[in-house]
């Protein structure tokens, strides 16, 4: 990533990358034919949105292989009584944050659009390594097309506002525009 944007940066940018790319560039990420799908992954991924990619069987095995089946029961069955009393995500903070971040086939850039890809590791210490490096503010994101934007680390937490603001938008792009690294830089 320095190797991209030493060049162009300038002081006071703010250079942030996709979960999904930097988990790939850790090789966070499994073919779904290299899983071993039990009856739970099967089951399990029914309760979940389409759009999750706990949705599917290959992204439910690689949650139980991660955290266990009993966990994940668990926190279904309390995550759905929370839902009933109006309190939504509580399954999500039962299982952590692997459960989140977890990126099923389709879910990110090719060629990886046929693998799995877990969360990061260690993106507080890539966003400090990089950040001196380069001398700039740099942030890991989880940003989607529906108005999501979560950063899972930052060099500098003050700017996690301005990285709301600047990112809701999904400037990166969810189709075939991805683009793993933005800068955010301000307007003179």
């Amino acid at each position: 990533m320095v190797e991209y944007c030493k060049g162009i940066v300038e002081k006071n940018d703010i250079l942030t990358i996709g979960e999904s790319p930097l988990a790939i560039m850790q090789n966070r990420y499994i073919s779904p034919q290299n899983l071993d799908y039990s009856f739970f992954s099967k089951a399990l991924c029914y309760f979940f949105h389409p759009t999750s990619s706990l949705a599917t069987a290959c992204g439910m095995q690689l949650l139980i292989n991660r955290i266990g089946v009993t966990r994940i029961t668990f926190a279904l069955i309390v995550g759905f009584l929370f839902k009933l009393v109006g309190i939504k995500g509580m399954f999500y903070r039962l299982t952590g944050s692997e459960s989140s971040l977890i990126d099923d086939i389709s879910g990110t850039v090719t060629p990886y659009d046929k693998s799995i890809v877990m969360g990061p590791l260690n993106a507080d210490l890539f966003c400090k390594e990089v950040s001196n490096y380069l001398n700039i503010d740099v942030a890991v994101v989880d940003v989607n097309d529906l108005g999501g934007v979560k950063v899972l680390a930052s060099s500098n937490k003050k700017v996690n506002k301005i990285l709301k603001r600047n990112l809701i938008s999904n400037p990166a792009g969810n189709g075939d525009e991805k683009t793993p690294i933005v800068l955010i830089r301000e307007k003179k």
